[in-house]
């Protein structure tokens, strides 16, 4: 879709020349000879720039751009002067006008001036639009995105939140598991309380019992002080076991004892203690299967996978890509001090990769590409670069379409063999005659 520039000038000649050479370097020009109607079609949203001429008719050029700009204040406003009209040209600027150029203007810069105008439009609707992303990131607890499967789990969360019944929550790794899990504790009615983490598969097994249920002093060597576990330590609130499917079997008779009467005894002492604790576990293991297995414990399994809440892939949920890339953008590019943005279709590639590492790989793609990033904008090329190419060398296809790979494989060989085309097409396999006919089809152009 071509840019749409707003032309308004009450010289014909120029207006029709200007439009014509406009059109000719890929712009759509809109022409009026004053400035009646022209706020109205601002107002209707559409247009991507303007080019003024400060003496109109009627209402001035000065006045338009202050009108326009009232109405759209990221509005983009290149003003055309007469010679010795510069101090008019400086009070335009004060008013909000981009740039000026001065009568009669050489049609490379003027294209160069509005395509300045146009990067400067984009980034600040990039910016408005990255501000409402973070905002619906601050609403939803971080869990993003307005596909079905997303939806559907939202709903399903909200639901579980108020059971106050243990929850299991599934899949796979970097889906955003935890975030579900606190999720269901900041809607429910523990939310006041505690949110206690506890990662089983970091502990030793032979600390694990202490660590979970606490100990007296001198249970064991090294135990100097009594201590409160990280079960007691979330009384009243809510316990996240991440990763319960690393539970050390010794482990898991005492934490079925806790769960079913709600109570627990530290290491060393011989009395119990109440304790009211929610509990949230969270796993990318089929404990199913592993109750089968005999690695779980198969009524541990029922207290805790009362209630099931399955995250989707992100496979499962490809059009929410576009908004977390934007979000994790914003986040990154805020800590490096910078202003960056996504091109259209560098969104596009990044939403059709199969992205087996789920949010968190998307996550660490884009913090990749703002480092690498020289410009303001995160084009398709630094996506193909340092993205899916490093998805190729790590052996995963960021796309089952075969006419994608061939042109992901030849756009490789091409920057592996700087541009040569001869050495690309024997890397390739292929006679050199038939690289051409793939660069024909595929529209590359190397350097």
């Amino acid at each position: 879709m071509r840019p749409r520039i707003l032309f308004v000038d009450d010289d014909d000649t120029l207006r029709k020349v200007l439009a014509r050479e406009l059109e000719a370097v890929g712009f759509e020009v809109l022409p009026f000879a004053s400035a009646e109607g022209v706020l109205e079609t601002v107002r209707a949203g559409g247009v991507d720039a303007l080019l003024v001429d400060l003496r109109l008719p009627g209402v001035s050029g000065l006045e338009l751009l202050k009108r326009v700009r009232a109405a759209d204040e990221d509005s983009q406003v290149v003003v055309l002067t007469g010679h010795g009209a510069v101090p008019e040209a400086v009070e335009a600027m004060k008013a909000g006008a981009r740039d000026f150029l001065t009568k009669p203007v050489r049609l490379d810069v003027l294209e160069q001036v509005l395509r300045q105008a146009l990067e400067q439009r984009a980034l600040l609707a990039s910016h408005s639009r990255l501000q409402r992303v973070l905002e619906a990131d601050s609403r939803h607890g971080g869990l993003l995105g307005q596909s079905a499967p997303l939806q559907l789990l939202r709903e399903e969360i909200r639901r579980m939140a108020a059971a106050d019944t243990h929850v299991l929550v599934q899949g796979e790794n970097g889906t955003g598991k935890e975030l579900v899990a606190r999720q269901v504790h900041a809607l429910s009615a523990r939310s006041a309380a505690p949110f206690v983490v506890v990662n089983c598969g970091a502990i030793p097994q032979s600390l694990f019992e202490s660590e979970l249920f606490g100990h007296e002093k001198g249970a064991f060597t090294g135990a100097d002080r009594r201590r409160i576990g990280l079960y007691e330590a979330a009384h009243g609130g809510t316990l996240f076991l991440d990763e319960v499917g690393e539970l050390p079997k010794a482990a898991q008779a005492t934490l079925l004892r806790a769960l079913q009467f709600g109570e627990l005894r530290p290491v060393g002492s011989d009395r119990t203690r109440r304790v009211d604790v929610r509990v949230v576990a969270a796993t990318n293991r089929d404990l199913a299967r592993l109750v089968r297995d005999g690695e779980f414990r198969e009524d541990l399994y029922y207290r805790v996978a009362a209630l099931v809440l399955r995250v989707p892939a992100l496979r499962e949920r490809a059009a929410d890509v576009p908004l977390l890339a934007e979000a994790f953008l914003a986040r990154s590019a805020q800590r490096a001090g910078r202003r960056l943005a996504f091109e259209p279709a560098a969104l596009e590639r990044l939403a059709r990769h199969a992205w087996p590492g789920n949010v968190r790989e998307l996550e660490n793609a884009i913090e990749r590409l703002v480092v690498m990033a020289e410009g303001e904008t995160i084009t398709t090329g630094l996506v193909e670069r340092y993205v899916l190419q490093g998805a190729l060398e790590r052996g995963a296809l960021p796309t089952l379409a075969l006419d994608e790979l061939e042109k992901l494989a030849v756009r490789a060989a091409l920057e592996r063999h700087a541009g040569d085309k001869k050495a690309a097409a024997e890397e390739l396999g292929v006679a050199l005659k038939t690289l051409y006919n793939m660069l024909d089809r595929h529209g590359l152009r190397p350097a």
